[in-house]
């Protein structure tokens, strides 16, 4: 396990052929592998969004009945619990949101959301050009932190996003400052013990080769402590369904876990 683990970390990986990792990845099951990274690369987890692409989803939820693949498929649920007084407008910031048609999964759902939406500059271009062209409602795209801070929000929804930005503690308390009702981080993975200072590793994605990512696991007390600080309250810690492994991994981290975390703000009156 140890020699397999020193390939995935090597650019080696890149020269292996396709078909004999796939027999790697269906025998061991890795998703990730430990790095030596102190910093995220700065060009990591690119997406690509499209005109086309979002326009067919658009077209095709007029006339399709479904649930668009989200880091969070029960999302709508706890909305529900909490967005019900129907005289009440309710703000939603997705934080990393990428295709169109989350959003008119949620305003389908919620008439009286207005839905906030905050990507990389070229994610937020394609999402504007949609809006405008199909005069969407309550959609609104923000550009940078100074904008997302004008507003205050119900409900901030970061679905699978933090683990791959770098300065995620700036990001977290920025927007916890907004003073908003919950918060909701998605699909996110937590070790158990103490391995260093810095309260996270950084690891390699390597699940969905040949493209290749790097991501931060999060020591999960440091992590919660964040939130804590602040008067923000753990409502549940729920494991995601996942068949990712983590068999390959030094014993120091302890139990290491992928769940999804849901807060609630205390302060609130």
């Amino acid at each position: 396990m140890s020699l397999l683990d020193k390939i995935y970390k090597t650019s080696i990986l890149h020269y292996i052929p396709r078909y004999f990792l796939r027999k790697l990845k269906k025998k061991f099951n890795y998703s990730f592998v430990e790095s030596h990274l102190d910093k995220l690369p700065k060009k990591n987890h690119p997406l690509e969004i499209t005109f086309k692409r979002q326009e067919d989803l658009l077209i095709n939820f007029k006339s399709k009945d479904y649930i668009p693949r989200t880091s969070c498929p029960y999302l709508i649920w706890i909305l529900k619990f909490i967005f019900v007084d129907n005289s009440k407008k309710y703000n939603f910031l997705d934080f990393g949101g990428e295709n169109i048609d989350h959003y008119l999964y949620l305003k389908k759902n919620f008439k009286n959301l207005r839905y906030f939406y905050f990507n990389q500059k070229e994610h937020n271009q394609v999402i504007f050009d949609i809006k405008k062209k199909y005069s969407l409602d309550d959609l609104t795209v923000l550009n940078n932190l100074d904008e997302i801070k004008k507003y205050n929000y119900n409900f901030v929804n970061f679905g699978s996003v933090v683990p791959y930005v770098e300065d995620y503690k700036f990001i977290l308390n920025e927007l916890i400052d907004t003073r908003p009702e919950y918060i909701f981080l998605s699909g996110q993975i937590y070790y158990e013990k103490e391995v260093n200072d810095k309260e996270n590793i950084i690891v390699k994605q390597v699940g969905f080769f040949p493209q290749v990512n790097f991501c931060y696991f999060f020591e999960y007390l440091p992590f919660l402590k964040i939130f804590n600080s602040k008067k923000f309250e753990l409502v549940y810690d729920i494991l995601t369904p996942s068949d990712v492994s983590f068999k390959n991994f030094n014993d120091k981290y302890g139990e290491i876990k992928y769940s999804d975390l849901f807060f609630k703000n205390l302060n609130q009156k």
